[in-house]
């Protein structure tokens, strides 16, 4: 906070800047001694009475001064605090997140797997929180960072071997539907496949121009077998999961959209079939209307 002096001059012609910006401009400029009451200095006089507080607030897009997220940034330097970082960034607000985008998301990515692709004790933490980060962007208040998140996919995200961790990730939470209350978590994850299957083809398309294309087959094995986890899902009758199930019809044509980068049309075509086939033939009037709105948005 800043106390700042305001002055009076009578006498217009005296109003240039050589004349008062020699003037103290507050209790701790001592250049010019004024009286602590009521002074003046030639034409200006001051009273103790009026004065102008600013207060300053500094703002940084490179550097932050949150606690929460510099242990996350610099995670490497006390490795055994990772999962109580994560807990925190969980906690951070929208705006501090998306401010230094970038720095979170190399951070989050580099803690999701080892250099090989391996899972690590923490992939399970990392992902819960890049669901997170996702869901942001689905905030009318944080949309505008969508542009964002795209420019970081197709010009600096560079983890080539992330594919496999995150596709194991969205199965885990198809699988996992069946035997929890909880889906609330589950339901994120599926609102936020547009992003998760962004980083996964991004990350495979990567990995392939690196090694000449190794591996395509288990690729196609994996991702093939998340979709039969979540028909799988979708075949289901319960109350419980059907918001579930609306949550991933909103979401999917998205994620087939991505597909087209790394599988022929008629394969995609195939499995947008068998995902609506394999829906129940009595459907409740909610999962209808997600039905129609998935066919909608896949034509």
């Amino acid at each position: 906070i800043h106390e700042l002096y305001i002055y009076k001059c009578e006498d217009r012609v005296r109003l240039e800047s050589s004349s008062y910006l020699q003037l103290p401009s507050s209790a701790r400029d001592t250049s010019v001694h004024i009286s602590s009451t009521s002074s003046s200095i030639g034409a200006f006089s001051r009273s103790s009475k009026e004065a102008v507080y600013v207060h300053t607030l500094l703002c940084s897009t490179k550097l932050t001064q949150n606690v929460d997220l510099l242990s996350l940034l610099q995670w490497k330097e006390h490795p055994e605090m990772i999962q109580e970082a994560l807990n925190r960034v969980l906690r951070l607000n929208g705006e501090e997140l998306v401010k230094f985008l970038q720095d979170v998301l190399d951070a989050l990515f580099s803690m999701f797997s080892t250099e090989d692709g391996n899972s690590t004790t923490h992939s399970g933490l990392v992902f819960h929180v890049l669901v997170s980060i996702f869901s942001l962007l689905e905030d009318s208040k944080f949309e505008h960072f969508k542009p964002v998140m795209d420019a970081y996919i197709k010009g600096h995200f560079a983890a080539a071997l992330v594919y496999k961790g995150l596709l194991s990730s969205v199965q885990h939470c198809a699988d996992w539907v069946s035997s929890t209350d909880k889906q609330e978590p589950i339901q994120k994850c599926f609102r936020s496949l547009e992003y998760i299957f962004k980083f996964i083809i991004q990350s495979r398309l990567l990995f392939s121009r690196a090694t000449g294309g190794q591996y395509e087959d288990s690729f196609k094995k994996d991702l093939y077998s998340v979709f039969t986890a979540l028909n799988k899902m979708l075949a289901m009758s319960s109350d419980v999961i059907l918001p579930t199930q609306v949550a991933l019809l909103h979401s999917i044509s998205a994620v087939y959209e991505q597909l087209t980068d790394v599988l022929p049309v008629l394969k995609i075509t195939k499995l947008a079939t068998a995902m609506l086939e394999s829906l129940p033939r009595e459907l409740p009037p909610q999962l209808t209307q997600a039905k129609l709105t998935a066919i909608r948005n896949m034509v």
